[in-house]
């Protein structure tokens, strides 16, 4: 029996790199785009001895890809996904993001929001899968942007003690998560998958900052001192920049069940500890060559 044909949308960076090295590694006919030639040739150049095929495309101006495509997994701007739903898709598998649920919405969440709306309002069977934050891949910068500060500040501040909750994720559980959604057939559903359990900013941070070997303080400032700091980090180019939604986002409790996901999907994700441990090599070269 032929295995049906995998396209990934977004396989050049993040999550949709790592599904795609790991199906083409697994023997998997798998389609990889993306818009960059010049990542799209390093990932080719990765995979050459395999099934995998990648190919430089801006899927809003460019579709043909779509006719041969049995399994569409998109791990690009959510947006985008107006172009991308086709009758003769036998599966779509769209990776939104918890932000959907703050009380703080910018456009990510708006954005993934409306995909989901989309999405569930096809004819296509569906699943979209909303990930925490996400660490530990290329092309990502959410723990490499506290690792560049701590670098760069012998203190990194925190509202409200950092005592509000996190649940971050290992981009290999992602993409765990992503294959086990293809070979179980879920469909029409929508499925957070995030840490084992939320832990505290604080313990966050440090662990961020032990991993990455550096020794800023973490200190506790008001909510509005930080939104003042924050405004000033787009003035200043080697510091990370921090948006204000970025920093009410701090004062919210980011707490998900995880009993769906371990249940239907088959994921115990790693501890953020572990997972730390496992990136901390690549993070403090990041860090370091920044």
């Amino acid at each position: 029996m032929n295995q049906q044909q995998i396209t990934i949308v977004g396989a050049t960076s993040g999550p949709g790199k790592s599904l795609f090295l790991k199906l083409a590694g697994m023997g998997r006919p798998v389609l990889g785009i993306g818009r960059s030639q010049t990542k799209v040739t390093e990932l080719r150049a990765l995979t050459k001895d395999t099934r995998a095929e990648t190919i430089a495309v801006d899927v809003a101006l460019d579709q043909s890809f779509l006719p041969s495509t049995d399994i569409l997994i998109h791990c690009s701007n959510p947006n985008l996904v107006k172009h991308l739903l086709s009758s003769n898709l036998d599966r779509f598998i769209g990776l939104g993001s918890t932000r959907k649920f703050t009380r703080f919405p910018d456009q990510k969440c708006i954005d993934v929001t409306e995909m989901e709306r989309i999405v569930m309002s096809s004819d296509v069977d569906a699943t979209i899968l909303h990930p925490t934050l996400i660490y530990g891949a290329d092309g990502l910068n959410n723990v490499e942007r506290i690792a560049n500060t701590a670098r760069r500040s012998p203190i990194i501040p925190l509202p409200a003690k950092g005592l509000s909750l996190i649940q971050p994720i290992h981009c290999e559980d992602v993409v765990d998560a992503i294959i086990n959604c293809i070979d179980n057939r879920l469909i029409n559903k929508s499925i957070v998958i995030a840490g084992p359990s939320p832990i505290t900013y604080r313990h966050f941070v440090q662990t961020v900052i032990d991993a990455a070997g550096q020794s800023s303080r973490i200190v506790s400032l008001p909510h509005f001192a930080i939104a003042s700091i924050a405004q000033l980090t787009t003035l200043i180019p080697t510091v990370p920049t921090i948006s204000t939604s970025e920093v009410k986002r701090l004062l919210e409790d980011k707490h998900f069940d995880t009993v769906e996901m371990n249940r239907d999907l088959g994921i115990t994700p790693r501890s953020f500890e572990t997972g730390m441990e496992q990136y901390s090599d690549d993070l403090k070269q990041k860090v370091y060559s920044a």
